[in-house]
């Protein structure tokens, strides 16, 4: 798909928006549309409906992934010819189905709940505000995300449908619909505040843009500040990270938003060196090669009961010849206890304040943990 040209762009006028209503400002120009100062798949341009919401494709470099136009509600019909592959949305969505958590706990944060008719994967949701609102009808149960329920969420009036894509991956009878697929490739990104930066385009949905202005700046400045203090440490603590899971032990590769904030907590990430953006799978011999003698080890699961260092080796004996665990140097994250899936990927700097903490205490004393804790 062919973007716009720059010369079209520079003709068209700049659509300011505010929480619950734009308006127009004919001065201005396209050029100074949406400009993101983190996020590299995200593009945001001003055309004479709405906004133009272009997503590169993270699997294919060069390709788009999607595009939308956003258009006011309370704007009349639209000529398709005028859209031309672009999917039309009409903002702010009223009735929204979320098949994350982690989009559905942004939105608290936005004070949007309230336009989410439909949620996925509920026993997923740790939000008790999503479980009290399904419980009393104001939102439904749309089931799995992997096999949705498309009759409920076409009988929901539902006005768009936020969900996450994979590389070669259908939606099957929900495309089908024609309701309009959001597809928040946030986690593609190769930058913890790229992936933050994501909240923007959501405000744009939703009609909150300045609520996630001033909550992306906040993150933003902490994050920064929190990386500046880090690196001035003389000494960089070696990090090793998750568990055997099968065959395979999966690593966040060095380019990932996980694998970033270790780095930038001023720790040296023993599989940086894998440019992955996503997971890396490797041998317990790989790993054992790399991370025998590793400071740290951080270990994110999800299980009935918190992990002990004697519950760790009863599951897989290996897991003693590690230094950390020798050294009693394991901090845990119970997935199932600790809401670290709806928080971490919006408020990445609760987490790097977490790494430094525990590596560098000297730099952040008084923090509490919100995630890792110490095994006991």
């Amino acid at each position: 798909m062919k973007r716009l040209s720059l010369n079209l762009l520079l003709l068209l006028p700049l659509l300011f928006a505010s929480c619950g209503q734009r308006q127009a400002n004919s001065t201005q120009e396209a050029a100074d549309s949406l400009t993101f100062r983190h996020a590299t798949l995200l593009h945001v341009y001003t055309v004479p409906q709405g906004s133009l919401v272009v997503i590169d494709n993270p699997w294919k470099p060069g390709t788009e992934l999607h595009r939308y136009v956003l258009v006011d509600q309370s704007k009349g019909d639209i000529d398709p010819a005028d859209l031309g592959e672009a999917t039309l949305v009409r903002t702010p969505l009223r009735r929204a189905c979320v098949f994350s958590s982690v989009h559905l706990s942004l939105l608290q944060d936005f004070g949007a709940l309230g336009s989410v008719a439909g949620v996925c994967d509920l026993d997923y949701v740790m939000n008790p505000s999503v479980h009290d609102s399904v419980a009393v009808g104001a939102m439904t149960d749309m089931g799995s995300s992997m096999n949705p329920n498309t009759e409920l969420i076409a009988a929901g009036g539902t006005d768009a449908v936020l969900l996450s894509p994979f590389e070669n991956a259908g939606y099957g009878s929900l495309a089908s619909l024609g309701i309009p697929l959001i597809e928040c490739a946030d986690y593609m990104e190769v930058s913890p505040l790229a992936r933050a930066e994501w909240m923007r385009f959501y405000g744009l949905l939703f009609g909150c843009e300045a609520e996630a202005d001033s909550i992306f700046s906040a993150v933003e400045q902490s994050y920064n500040q929190l990386q500046a203090q880090a690196a001035a440490v003389s000494t960089r603590p070696t990090v090793m990270v998750d568990q055997m899971s099968g065959a395979s032990w999966y690593v966040p590769g060095g380019n990932s938003t996980m694998g970033r904030i270790y780095q930038d907590a001023a720790t040296t990430y023993l599989f940086a060196d894998h440019a992955e953006a996503g997971s890396v799978a490797l041998s317990l011999e790989e790993v054992l090669t790399r991370a025998a003698e590793a400071d740290y080890w951080f270990l994110k699961y999800g299980a009935a009961t918190d992990y002990t260092y004697q519950s760790l080796v009863a599951d897989r004996a290996d897991y003693a010849r590690f230094a950390p665990h020798k050294n009693r140097r394991i901090y845990g994250c119970n997935t199932l206890s600790v809401p670290f899936y709806d928080i971490e990927p919006f408020h990445p700097d609760r987490l790097l304040a977490d790494i430094i903490h525990i590596t560098h205490p000297e730099l952040l004393g008084n923090h509490t943990p919100i995630f890792f804790t110490p095994l006991k």
